[in-house]
């Protein structure tokens, strides 16, 4: 995602693709640190990036024939805007 966000603005602006680079690379870390904190990152027509908790639960180990305990855990998870469902359905 992020070298096709890159050459489409590289084609499609004059910017130079350093610069290109440096910003995509810096508003991704950005989302990035943000969700690790907790907080919720909301772009206006694409969507929002959350971190989402996961209950404990149990998996089985197929070679020892056992349920081994998953703990709860926190992911990155990702909503994508209504303008980006309808995209998606034409």
């Amino acid at each position: 995602v992020r070298e096709r966000v890159k050459k489409r603005a590289e084609k499609e602006t004059w910017v130079k693709k350093e610069v290109i680079e440096a910003a995509v690379d810096e508003v991704l870390k950005v989302i990035v640190e943000r969700v690790k904190e907790g907080d919720e990152v909301y772009i206006r027509g694409f969507g929002r990036f959350f971190p989402k908790k996961r209950k404990a639960r149990f998996g089985y180990d197929l070679k020892r024939s056992k349920k081994i305990p998953i703990p709860e855990r926190v992911v990155f998870a990702f909503r994508p805007s209504k303008k980006i469902h309808v995209i998606k359905e034409e």
